[in-house]
């Protein structure tokens, strides 16, 4: 398999997993209060920005191997 193609599917999955993680598995361990929906966007919205972080890091330094 060629090296890049790995890097790619890797990254796929770490990205997949971190999304998962912050966007879905933890807002559903606080249903016993209500949630404050606009805290809620804000925290989704920097676990999207880091995960773009995250991925742009990952495609750099695929290019420079």
């Amino acid at each position: 398999m060629d090296e890049k193609k790995l890097i790619f599917i890797l990254a796929g999955i770490l990205i997949v997993g971190f999304l998962s993680l912050f966007i879905i598995i933890v807002p559903w361990s606080n249903w016993g209060r209500p949630s404050d929906w606009g805290a809620v966007a804000v925290d989704n919205l920097l676990m999207g920005l880091i995960g773009a972080a995250i991925a742009y890091g990952i495609y750099v330094g695929s290019k420079t191997m």
